[in-house]
């Protein structure tokens, strides 16, 4: 779903979908703009919400972070796909992305 929002511009028919998005790219830029999302998604869903939201963000970090520290290598044949979205979606600006082989842009 954060796929099609990200790439049609929309919320993925997600409720408060704009929030959620914007929340999950600021908490792993971890810069400026976290404050702002994360109040601006309390105010969409609450505080139960926001750490529902913030603990899905750490799942996924983590798991990213031990897929890299193990070496896991990517599925060839699911590569090219996910370079693919890597690109429609920016996560190959994320500094994590020099640990994937082919998917950073620097």
């Amino acid at each position: 779903m954060i796929l099609a929002a990200a790439v049609e511009g929309g919320d993925a028919g997600v409720g408060h979908g704009d929030e959620l998005a914007a929340f999950a790219e600021a908490s792993w830029r971890r810069d400026d703009t976290l404050a702002i999302a994360r109040e601006a998604l309390r105010n969409g869903v609450g505080d139960d919400g926001v750490t529902e939201a913030a603990l899905t963000v750490a799942i996924f970090r983590s798991l990213n972070l031990a897929a890299d520290a193990s070496g896991i290598p990517l599925d060839e044949s699911f590569a090219g796909h996910t370079r693919k979205f890597a690109g429609a979606l920016g996560i190959d600006r994320f500094s994590t992305a020099k640990n994937s082989p082919g998917f950073s842009r620097s």
